[in-house]
């Protein structure tokens, strides 16, 4: 199972990370972290040419653990081993950072 970021990892360093929102459309539209690119997990297989390299992948969700903790294992399984999915996901995130 992948590894999860926590939301003070990030802050503290939020340039290492590569921030995927893999929830659908509506949600993403609704609020989601500065930066981050939205690839719903149905298309993340797909898509997963798309990372940029040199940066940690990091898969959010809204409350981190459930797609989130999907889409790092799929990246994993596409030969992403260093991606991550974010504890507490864009609730945590805006709850500590608007």
């Amino acid at each position: 199972m992948a590894g999860m970021l926590t939301l003070a990892a990030l802050a503290a360093d939020p340039d290492r990370f590569h921030l995927i929102d893999v929830r659908d459309a509506e949600d993403f539209v609704a609020a989601h972290l500065t930066g981050a690119v939205h690839i719903p997990l149905a298309e993340l297989e797909d898509r997963a040419g798309e990372l940029p390299a040199g940066r940690t992948p990091v898969t959010i969700c809204g409350k981190g653990g459930g797609r989130s903790a999907e889409g790092a294992d799929v990246l994993n399984r596409l030969g992403h081993p260093d991606a991550l999915w974010l504890e507490g996901g864009t609730i945590g995130w805006l709850a500590q950072n608007t």
